[in-house]
């Protein structure tokens, strides 16, 4: 399954934050994908807020890696990985498993670098910004693998 969001703006990253977190469930796994600036980390903020707690002080886990978000107000953990700096060494044996196969979900952005590990059964959101458009809008694309792409 696959489709295409069309010049998407920050208001629409809301909207679709709000969708997302209305069904999304303990072992799910969210992959971004997409230039610097166009739109993931933004996206895992109005997650984490649309899962119950927009206190939460979301940035990119660039030198963490992971990042976990608990609060009494969230549904369940959120687990928020940066892999960029994984490249040409990948997930295996860093101990991720334990976030990718436990409670919560996991927001993986620079999934690419984490693909040894990374189960079928992920939602792929893709962003594609034009760095020419003052509107800052940006096109998504959201593809899944087998029947829904989560558990």
């Amino acid at each position: 399954m696959e489709f295409v969001l069309q010049k998407q703006s920050l208001d629409d990253l809301q909207r679709l934050a709000e969708k997302l977190a209305s069904f999304l469930s303990s072992g799910d796994i969210l992959l971004m994908e997409g230039d610097l600036g166009s739109g993931k980390t933004a996206l895992t903020k109005m997650l984490v807020a649309e899962l119950g707690d927009p206190t939460i002080k979301v940035s990119s886990p660039t030198f963490n890696i992971v990042q976990t978000y608990e609060s009494p107000d969230l549904k369940f953990p959120v687990h928020h990985f940066d892999a960029y700096r994984l490249e040409g060494i990948g997930g295996m044996d860093q101990g991720f498993e334990d976030y990718l196969f436990g409670e919560g979900i996991s927001i993986i952005e620079w999934a690419q670098f984490m693909d040894d590990i990374i189960p079928e059964n992920a939602l792929t959101i893709s962003f594609q910004r034009n760095l020419d458009d003052p509107d800052n809008y940006r096109d998504i694309t959201i593809s899944s693998v087998g029947e829904n792409g989560l558990h």
